[in-house]
């Protein structure tokens, strides 16, 4: 059985190389891992240690577990990016970026404006830190360890949200989103994409972390008792290989 597993040692952040641009803020050091060894899997079962992963990467099975995230969401990514439309002077805000292949995307799309990531998990910052390191270096994108429900950003300062499968693990209450259209501006889009209930459930992701699941009449009816209410709210069925169906919305503050 393997040994217990090391934790890493805390980032070393990039600093810009100009004063007045931003730099990833380096997060707190990385707590204990839930699950020590194989043997302490215990209670959780092999089924809820992957789900735990796919919410909170951490340690050595976070880092194999970013990879596969890199795969699962190369065309929901592709899509919901796609679905944003954005502009050259746009600024941009990821929830949970996870490895940080979307914002290697976005950072190619914009220009003038400035990308923002923010994600829980410093596993997921350290691989998104050094997947993005010109980005940063160069002022364009700032990474911040923190959560979806407590947004460190100023209200009406992006005009762009993405977020890929992650609102399962977001409060049933609707923080998340409240926070999400507090910080974008007045005809600002966010990006949803959540994977179907159905294929989530043979995909077999859904665990103790997964705080809500959504079908399309489950999400339309979550969103629309959500703060985006009174907003433009459309959501589509995509198809994605092997039969898997996710569900992609698009909402836009009046």
């Amino acid at each position: 059985m393997f040994d217990e597993i090391a934790q890493e040692a805390p980032p070393t952040p990039i600093v810009p190389n100009r004063g007045s641009v931003l730099a990833s803020r380096t997060p707190p050091p990385q707590p204990e891992p839930v699950v020590k060894t194989i043997e302490g899997m215990g209670a959780l079962s092999l089924h809820d240690f992957i789900s735990r992963q796919f919410s909170m990467p951490e340690g050595m099975f976070g880092r194999l577990t970013g990879a596969l995230m890199g795969l699962i969401n190369h065309l929901p990514n592709k899509r919901a990016i796609k679905l944003l439309d954005i502009a050259e002077q746009d600024d941009v805000l990821e929830i949970g970026f996870g490895p940080g292949l979307a914002l290697r995307k976005m950072s190619q799309l914009v220009r003038g404006g400035r990308i923002t990531g923010v994600d829980r998990s410093p596993t997921m910052f350290r691989q998104a830190q050094a997947r993005n390191r010109a980005a940063i270096q160069h002022g364009k994108l700032e990474l911040i360890h923190g959560t979806f429900e407590c947004l460190s950003l100023a209200s009406a300062s992006v005009d762009k949200v993405l977020a890929v499968n992650v609102i399962y693990f977001c409060s049933p209450d609707g923080t998340a989103l409240a926070e999400a259209r507090r910080v974008l501006r007045p005809g600002g889009t966010m990006s949803i994409y959540a994977t179907d209930c159905s294929s989530m459930k043979w995909l077999q992701f859904i665990g103790p972390e997964t705080q809500q699941i959504f079908d399309r009449k489950g999400l339309e009816g979550f969103l629309q008792r959500s703060a985006f209410a009174s907003d433009q709210i459309d959501i589509q069925t995509v198809w994605l290989p092997f039969g898997f169906r996710g569900l992609l919305a698009r909402l836009r503050k009046r």
